[in-house]
């Protein structure tokens, strides 16, 4: 049973954890390259469920992923993988990466987290829906779109070789002769001109190439477009910040067996830049995207937000954040003068949303501010003309935290740079197609048959053949499970077919129409009719396939082809992105003919004039679907057809090393051979095979040789389920009946001798290669080869006897060879100490010897040699604990030993750790001082490379040397690095002391001491003041309070600059006192400002003081008579102070410290007699009502009377403006404070107008009024009016003397009436208005 570990790691993580696995839980790995079942899939590898416990470890992982209400620093973020292995008895199995697919709860608790590992060739992971447009690193290769520059780009150069980051790139752009609006031909006939100036269009029969022609005809420069090659989106993909943020900062790296510079079939291939029908849309302007000057990148800026934000050259990017969070984004424009506006694009290069900022001439200097999510953005400048931008700068705020801010300023990025700002210039990435990254590399693989495995982090690519010419020949008999086995046919459809998605421009059109099959495309099924399966299976290659057309007049072939991406209308077509061959003129073997290239029109486009190459344009590009049109060379007879085709220039069918004869044909003639089986077994597989084991080697069971198609192993128990093809050498790539193999001339009765010879003998046979096999001399199979009886060599380090019919006979590896051995990585390396670790992975015979050589020179001869003591195959180890020197480079050689000799594995060289040293302390701050204790605390910063075993304080008085001080250890004595404290007590009051923290490591007792002390001062005594007493508001009620509290000071005595607390904590002090009043023995303090400190002394007043509540509205309302003013209401906060109770003569004051009087309405009128008590003796309008209180237990509190109808002790009083007070009603005979008498004396006012009848007198609008009083509530005829109410009361005094004439009546319910009033007061004739 093999022990599984599963480790991974959070970005920014050092170390991996291995997360807690179930008992019973299986993990199988299934590996496929190539499946016959499905060859059009590429980029497959490893990825498994399965589940994992909720156990302390993998909870902490997975940070309790179940509760989601998490702030997002501290959550487990799924949406994103984990770094992640796999390691099988400690030793790297699988590379890749985990994702959280969620989390099972029983009874609310986490149970099983369920998490998905996938291999670590991901590719469509990594990519996603990226598009080539979004590869920043291709805008190193952005050009002009002029007339001018076309004509450049049909150099034999194109446009120039373009050298980025010290590396050459020749001939990135070309232009080819592809029309995109024009159908082009040439003829000797006189034809129309490209532009029709009476209906002002183009017309469509204006492309005669012919320069003789007289009318303006041909090309116009728009027509035409540049290509771009192949290879450059190969590197930009390696270069791509982009994909380089979704790989863990890794770039993606291609191997070089196919993407090189010399695989003509690949390198010499173009791409179309044409991202729409017809000609180039011009946009808003060119686009300048930072940073492209030397050693300018937003990275040179300090990142304060490592978490959440990463700076790249050209782009940064948002992360981490929840959808509610977001960085507060600023970015400030410098300029001198510009004529247009200038615009920024600030694009989420994931998903394409853009945010534009918008400067004008004016506004130099401003800053544009925006909310940025989660995102990976970069810069783009643009202006409909050429503008400077003299600087720029940007501004991160995390918003969302502390609002902190990450600045990216103007001498970290580009300055002075110049937006292009016409529309005379052409980005790759706004003109290329548009198209996934995933599906680019789909396409390529499955043009070509390629395979991709990773190796060493880079993703090596090879054609399928070259892919299983690197395996090995491993024999698995003994692994085997020979009790079951089944043979199945290979072959699950009847045909295949391989074709370009897309051919529906004009001329493969055409071809279809006329041949009944798409132009490039075959269809294989062998010939013979296969009726067991009716499926057909398409390989489908994602880009456009064009029919290119070489131009005649009349009869005449001339030299030149074009390619016309039209539809079959002649109409300007897009379809998928074109890929082609471009063959320069020069290099066609032929003097091509010239053509017209017309660089302006009168009257079209903008033109003023007509224009174009004089004598025609001679030199440029022809499109073709071979590298080459000529029968020799680099690239002859390769074609991207996977059908042979005839060749669109030559018109011969001698290109025939088509796509599928170059790279699909020996796979899939086998796949479709009467032999082909695919055979089904099962085998436990050892450790050793499964750590060595590639999907190119060989499998050979007993005598028969097998490639595997896929293969399923449990990781644990190495039980696995095999689906294995046909060897190699059953492979007939002709298709014919016969395979062929090479084997030695000499044969020997010794294998040893017989593996030496060289395989110079070709042989025929058919069926699968091995025992029992007879091998002829020719293809027919006729005559039988003879042999010796003895053993000849085989491939692949094979040897077999070979009787005199022709049998093959003891097929299996040569044995005369020394072991095969691997060294491995040192481990455990330390300062004095290191383990060797070696592998042996094929023995050839007996292993009588194994161990390593080691030592300090790069020749593992001139080393010391060391026997590890072990004869097995495997793994084996040696612990070097002697010898060693710290800080030094030493080299390590396994070597294993047979009856054959010795071999020896690579030599690896590690550095030993430096020596330890003691531990490293910094001081930090004292805590919790007090008057007798403190916290002393230090920080463990590194613990010298041993294993930290002490730390502790030198403390006490004495600053000149921590050792003249005390040394205290803390316990118990930690282990690990970081801050520690220890807490000192019963110190002296107002003391200095110092400390210095100290740690120790177990290489050595002496302590690592703080390079400087830490001074710490005790606080003096504490004193507690009781009976103090507090009020917010004045001192008497702080002097008068029954309520005392315990205050606390430093100070030994209380009185004004006395410092009061309100908290002790053992001995410290914390919460001033607040703002207010404070009285202690009879004395009394205010404390102001928030400081605690007690202010200016003052003796408590003795004098007691009365408070009086009055109506609310006092002084502003006015009141009629004395029951009106009884039933007011009284104020909470309208009050007055005095020094007695409440009588005639008394002052009144507004606050408790009697320091302000009271103004009230004015001097009192002329007392009109007791006799008038049961009304009012004074004039009305100035009274309010008084109740009498008193300071009961700390608050004011209304003084019942059973003297008053209200039960309180009331008065009704007038103030003077001085502020003195008199009682204005007394009723003489009871003796009560409340009105007496049953009188109802109501209020109404009337015209000072006199009128003759009562229409005039309703009609008077004026606001002339007098008051009068009349007894009871009732107006009516015989009424009398009276001109106050203590008169109306006692119904004599001063009556209202009208004139008989009518007057308006306005009532207190609002309504109005009219009425004659005679000279003694009476009301007669009244009515209503």
């Amino acid at each position: 049973m093999n022990n599984i570990e599963l480790l991974v790691k959070h970005t920014g993580d050092v170390n991996f954890t291995r997360l807690d696995l179930f008992g019973d839980e299986t993990i199988s790995l299934t590996q496929v390259v190539q499946d016959v079942k499905d060859p059009g899939k590429v980029f497959t590898n490893f990825s498994k469920t399965f589940s994992l416990p909720a156990s302390k470890t993998n909870n902490k992982f997975f940070k309790h992923y179940e509760n989601f209400t998490q702030d997002v620093t501290y959550a487990f973020d799924a949406r994103k993988k984990v770094q992640a292995k796999i390691e099988l008895n400690s030793l790297p199995f699988q590379q890749g990466k985990l994702r959280l697919e969620g989390v099972d709860l029983k009874n609310g608790r986490p149970n099983i987290y369920r998490v998905t590992f996938f291999g670590s060739l991901n590719l469509k992971d990594i990519l996603g829906d990226l598009k080539i447009s979004d590869l920043d690193w291709l805008s190193n290769f952005d050009t002009t779109y002029t007339s001018s520059s076309l004509i450049t780009g049909m150099s034999s150069s194109g446009t120039g070789s373009v050298t980025v980051d010290s590396v050459a790139y020749p001939v990135p752009l070309v232009t080819a002769l592809i029309g995109n609006t024009q159908r082009a031909f040439y003829s000797s006939s006189s034809t129309v001109a490209y532009f029709n100036t009476t209906d002002e269009e183009v017309n469509k029969s204006g492309g005669n190439l012919n320069p003789a022609n007289a009318a303006l005809s041909g090309y116009y420069f728009k027509d035409l477009t540049f290509s771009i090659r192949l290879y450059l989106i190969i590197k930009a993909i390696e270069k791509s910040q982009s994909i380089k943020a979704r790989n863990n900062n890794k770039e993606i790296l291609f191997s070089t067996d196919f993407f090189n510079t010399t695989n003509v079939s690949f390198y010499n291939l173009y791409m179309l830049c044409q991202r729409n029908a017809g000609k180039k849309i011009d946009g808003f302007g060119s686009v300048y995207i930072p940073n492209q000057q030397s050693g300018k990148t937003y990275d040179n800026a300090t990142n304060e937000h490592e978490n959440n934000l990463v700076l790249r050259q050209s782009s940064f990017e948002i992360y981490n954040l929840s959808s509610t969070q977001y960085f507060q984004f600023a970015i400030t424009l410098n300029f001198n003068s510009i004529s247009q506006n200038i615009q920024v694009e600030i694009q989420d290069i994931n998903t394409g949303d853009i945010e534009y900022a918008t400067w004008t001439s004016s506004q130099t200097g401003q800053t544009r501010t925006y909310q940025l999510g989660n995102g990976n953005y970069e810069l783009r400048f643009t202006s409909t003309a050429q503008q400077t931008v003299t600087s720029f700068s940007l501004i991160f705020i995390d918003t969302f935290d502390t609002n902190t801010s990450t600045t990216i300023s103007t001498s970290n990025i580009d300055a002075s740079f110049v937006i292009p700002g016409t529309n005379t210039s052409f980005l790759i990435r706004e003109n290329i197609p548009e198209m996934k990254v995933i599906d680019f590399l789909s396409g390529l693989f499955k043009l070509f048959n390629l395979t991709a495995i990773e190796e060493d982090g880079k993703i090596t690519v090879k054609t399928l053949d070259s892919f299983y010419t690197g395996g090995t020949l491993r024999n698995i008999t003994e692994f085997v499970d020979t009790t079951s086995k089944s043979v199945d046919k290979a072959l699950p459809y009847r045909e295949i077919v391989f074709k370009y998605e897309d051919t529906e421009n004009i001329l493969a059109k055409q071809h279809k129409e006329i041949n009944q099959q798409d132009w490039g495309a075959i269809s294989y099924n062998t010939g013979a009719v296969l009726d067991s399966n009716n499926n057909t299976y398409e390989i489908v290659a994602p880009f456009q396939h064009m029919k290119f057309e070489r131009l005649v007049d009349g009869s005449t072939t001339k030299n030149i082809q074009v390619g016309h991406l039209l539809n079959d209308k002649q109409d300007p077509y897009l379809g998928k992105p074109v890929i082609f061959y471009p063959i320069h003129s020069s290099n066609t073997g032929d003097t091509m003919n010239a053509i017209n290239f017309i660089t302006e029109i009168n009257g079209y486009d903008g033109g003023s004039s007509d224009t174009q190459v004089t004598g025609g344009q001679s030199v440029y590009w022809i499109p073709s679907n071979s590298p080459v049109v000529v029968s020799s060379g680099s690239g002859y007879p390769e074609t991207i057809n996977f059908n042979v085709e005839l060749n669109e220039y030559t018109n011969a069918a001698d290109y025939t090393d088509s796509l599928f004869e170059k790279y699909y044909k020996s796979y899939i003639v086998n796949a479709f051979r009467f032999n082909e089986r695919l055979t089904k077994i099962k085998a436990r597989l050892p450790l050793k095979f499964l750590e060595q084991f590639t999907l190119a080697d060989e499998l050979q069971i007993v005598d028969l040789v097998y490639r595997v198609n896929s293969i399923t192993t449990n990781l644990q128990t190495g039980e696995s389920t095999l689906e294995l093809l046909n060897g190699r050498e059953a492979i007939a790539a002709t298709g014919s009946a016969y395979a062929t193999v090479t084997i030695s001339t000499s044969s020997n009765a010794t294998p040893s001798t017989a593996c030496g010879y060289t395989l110079n003998n070709t042989l025929y046979y058919t069926g699968t290669l091995g025992n029992g096999v007879r091998l002829y001399t020719d293809t027919g199979l006729t005559t039988a080869f003879s042999g010796t009886g003895n053993n000849y060599a085989f491939p692949g380090s094979n040897y077999a006897a070979i009787d005199s019919n022709g049998y093959i006979s003891g097929y299996q590896a040569c044995p005369t060879l020394a072991p095969v051995v691997q060294t491995n990585s040192t481990t455990n390396i330390t300062y004095s100490s290191f383990t060797m670790n070696g592998n042996i992975s094929v023995a050839n015979g007996t292993i009588t010897d194994r161990g390593f050589y080691w030592g300090t020179n790069s020749s593992y001869a001139s080393n010391t040699k060391v026997s590890e003591g072990g004869t097995a195959t495997g793994t084996f180890s040696k612990n070097i604990t002697s010898g060693v020197t710290a800080g030094a480079t030493y080299y390590v050689t396994a070597y294993a030993t047979n009856g054959n000799g010795e071999n020896q594995g690579a030599t690896i060289s590690f550095t030993t750790s430096a020596s330890p040293n003691v531990p490293t302390v910094v001081n930090l701050s004292e805590l919790n001082v007090s008057s007798n204790s403190f916290r002393a605390r230090l920080e463990i910063t590194a613990d010298g490379g041993s294993t930290i075993n002490g730390a502790g304080f030198y403390m006490g008085t004495d600053s000149s040397s921590a050792t003249n001080n005390t040394h205290y250890d803390i316990s118990p004595a930690p282990n690990n690095i970081g801050v520690k404290s220890y807490d000192f007590s019963s110190l002296n009051s107002s003391t200095t002391y110092y400390y210095w923290g100290t740690a120790t490591n177990t290489y050595s007792s002496t302590k690592g001491v703080a390079s400087s002390y830490e001074t710490v001062t005790t606080t003096a005594p504490v004193y507690t003041y009781n009976n103090t007493y507090y009020s917010n508001s004045d001192a008497y009620y702080a002097c008068i309070s029954s309520s005392p509290q315990d205050y606390y000071s430093y100070d030994s005595t209380f009185g004004t600059s006395t410092t009061l607390y309100t908290t002790n904590t053992g001995g410290i002090l914390s919460n001033l006192a607040p703002n207010g009043y404070y009285a202690r023995n009879n004395k009394s303090y205010q404390v102001t400002g928030g400081n605690g400190v007690l202010g200016t002394e003052t003796a408590c007043s003795t004098t007691e003081v009365y408070r009086v509540r009055i109506t609310s509205g006092y002084p502003s309302t006015n009141y009629y008579d004395i029951e009106t003013v009884n039933s007011a209401t009284l104020s909470t906060t309208n009050v007055l102070y005095m020094t007695a109770y409440i009588g005639s003569g008394r002052v009144s004051y507004t606050d408790i410290a009697l320091t302000t009087t009271y103004t009230g309405l004015g001097t009192w009128k002329t007392d009109r007699g007791s006799t008038q008590f049961d009304y009012q003796r004074y004039p009305e309008n100035k009274m309010f009502l008084a109740r009498q209180q008193r300071f009961i237990n700390g608050a004011w509190t209304d003084i019942t009377s059973t003297a008053t109808d209200s039960g309180y002790d009331d008065r009704i009083c007038q103030l003077s403006s001085s502020g003195v007070l008199e009682i204005v009603y007394y009723n003489y005979n009871t003796g009560a404070l409340a009105p007496t008498g049953s009188a109802s004396i109501t209020s109404i006012e009337i015209g000072n107008n006199n009128f003759s009848t009562s229409t005039l007198a309703c009609a008077d609008t004026s606001s002339s009024k007098t008051r009068v009083y009349f007894t009871g509530t009732t107006l009516a005829n015989g009424t009398r009016l009276w001109e106050d109410s203590p008169s109306a009361g006692a119904g004599s005094g001063t009556e209202f003397e009208g004139d008989g004439d009518y007057r308006k009546i306005y009532m207190p319910d609002g309504t109005t009436k009219a009425a004659q009033i005679s000279g003694s007061g009476y009301i007669s004739n009244l009515t209503s208005c």
